[in-house]
This record gives structure tokens, sequence and C-alpha cells, in this order.
């Protein structure tokens, strides 16, 4: 059970994980050291995933992000994992390995009508094109796909409140 102080770290790392846990504790008012239990204890408990830099996709080259949906041939399970799983991860590693291919950042089975819900970035169009009429009509598991083009972000959550 978390309590308010543990949710008080957890709002302080996800708005800047690289201040230092002195300056944290500073900040609410608490020993370092006790500070310093507290997160190893949310991070034995699963709480904290990991630490990572937040990389601009548009200083990188990208310029565009759609959504893609996924309907996928439905086939029950192959050893442990569905047909749609699989579908996915065959996805998102052709396009980390091939760099004329769009990034997934995001890759969901989800419910409805459609089965998987990809977050992709292309640094063209012509990446994107290439990718839906080209690269997905090969594969026999995919039914279909619909696309949704991102005009303006407006808002991108990096963690829920605690």
């Amino acid at each position: 059970m978390l309590d308010e102080l543990d949710r008080a770290l957890l709002r302080e790392l996800s708005t800047n994980a690289r201040v230092p846990l002195a300056e944290i504790a500073r900040r609410l008012g608490v020993a370092r050291t006790t500070l310093a239990e507290r997160l190893e204890k949310l991070e034995r408990g699963g709480f904290i995933k990991g630490y990572r830099a937040q990389v601009n996709p548009h200083k990188l080259g990208y310029r565009f992000v759609a959504f893609i949906l996924v309907k996928a041939r439905r086939g029950g399970l192959r050893g442990e994992k569905s047909n749609q799983e699989l579908l996915a991860e065959k996805i998102v590693a052709d396009c980390n390995s091939r760099s004329s291919m769009p990034w997934v950042e995001e890759a969901h089975i989800i419910t409805g009508e459609y089965d998987l819900l990809l977050k992709v970035w292309v640094r063209e169009w012509e990446e994107l094109t290439n990718f839906l009429i080209r690269y997905m009509p090969k594969h026999p598991d995919v039914v279909q796909t619909h696309t949704m083009l991102v005009l303006k972000t407006v808002h991108e959550g990096t963690a829920p409140p605690p």
C-alpha cells in the first residue's frame, strides 16, 4: 500500500528522475536516508519500472505520428502466444531492423473490432505509404488496417498520477 510520502516521491520522479535524492528530500521535508529506503521499496515492489531519457522524436527526424488499427486473422494460440501477439512482435522487430520502416513506439493488443493498435512515427509520408501499402499487405495475418494521422498532440503523459 502506498502512503502519501510514496506518492509524493513518485510524483517528483515522474516529473524529473534526474533530480538528486537530497533535493527531493528537501522539497518533501524528510531525511534523504528515509527517501532512499522508500525508493528502494518502490523499485523492489515494481512501482518503478526503470529510469530512461524521454527522447524527442522530432529532433531525430521523425515528423509525423500515426495510430494504426490492425485487424488480424484469428487463429488461437501458437505455443503460449496468440496470433495477434506474434503479429505485433513481428511488425515491431521488422520495423526496428530496417531504417526505411517506421519507428513503432507502441504496440497494443486491444478489444473491439480491431486486434492491434500501433503508434508509429515516420520521417516522410513515403515511409508511411510504403509501410501501409507494401509491407502490411504481405502479412497473411493482416486482414485490414485503419490509419489515423495525428494533426496535433495536445497532451502526452509520462506516468499516471500516483
